[in-house]
């Protein structure tokens, strides 16, 4: 058995070799060439912040070939090699040129396309069941910033009595910074809870799209709040990221932010 193992090996060996060799290779192959330039695959929709021009090759003074306004979209496939902060771009399915970076912006599409049930379980409140609408996007007037809204609402109950309420949240589609690195800002608000200065109370995150990690950043009212016990959580995707944070916000709700909401919906003494 041990004379037909080493036979088996041996004819097997050059195919083995000759698959690592192609997996290098397949591996290199990643980047590709556009337009006779090599590129780094990079695939997006980015937004066009001013008028630009697009080149034949990573460098101003190559031949134009088109421009783009600000406010128009452009579809990303790479960043040039050797060509510091420029962006291949396609139009129409095809290699169209090469734009300067700094006036693109990575665009993240906060588009659900089907509704998210879950359930938190509060340290400090008995546990509740949550739903996550989509309800549509936002450009702020007479600016490029651009939101996606959604309906979240909770089903608890306080010393067993059933309530709910909504809570209205938001997510960036531009980053929160409006710099190329793609964090966005995800934020939820629940109308029930004041300190009576009519300041919205608010639990802000941030969304690290590349780093796939969702980023507690505190409350909008200090007094309302708790210590996070759990500040980071890793996320695959938009979805995700909206349910880690309807998730992780009323852990860091106080039991005076709980009683405020309940009482809304339950009346003084419920």
């Amino acid at each position: 058995m041990k004379a037909i193992a080493e036979r088996i090996m041996k004819f097997l060996m050059p195919a083995l070799m000759a698959l690592v060799i192609f997996s290098a290779f397949s591996a290199v192959a990643e980047d590709r060439t556009f337009l006779g330039q090599q590129i780094e695959d990079i695939s997006g929709t980015y937004l066009v912040t001013k008028d630009v021009n697009i080149r034949a090759m990573p460098e101003t003074k190559s031949k134009k070939l088109g421009s783009m306004k600000s406010g128009e979209q452009a579809t990303v496939v790479g960043r040039a090699k050797g060509g510091a902060g420029w962006m291949a771009i396609t139009k129409d399915g095809k290699d169209f040129g090469f734009v300067y970076s700094p006036v693109l912006l990575p665009i993240l599409d906060g588009t659900l396309s089907e509704t998210i049930n879950g359930r938190v379980e509060p340290e400090i409140h008995s546990p509740c069941g949550y739903t996550i609408r989509f309800k549509g996007k936002n450009v702020v007037e007479g600016e490029s910033f651009m939101f996606s809204d959604y309906e979240v609402q909770y089903r608890c109950n306080d010393k067993g009595k059933p309530f709910q309420f909504l809570a209205p949240m938001f997510m960036t589609e531009l980053p929160y910074k409006m710099t190329q690195n793609p964090v966005y800002q995800i934020s939820i608000d629940v109308m029930q809870v004041e300190n009576g200065y009519d300041e919205i109370f608010s639990t802000t995150f941030h969304y690290d799209r590349d780093k796939k990690l969702l980023i507690y950043e505190g409350l909008s009212i200090k007094e309302m709040g708790r210590q996070a016990k759990i500040k980071e959580r890793a996320v695959t995707g938009v979805a995700e990221a909206l349910a880690a944070v309807v998730e992780l916000a009323p852990e860091v709700w106080n039991e005076k932010a709980w009683q405020q909401i309940a009482e809304a919906q339950l009346g003084e003494g419920g």
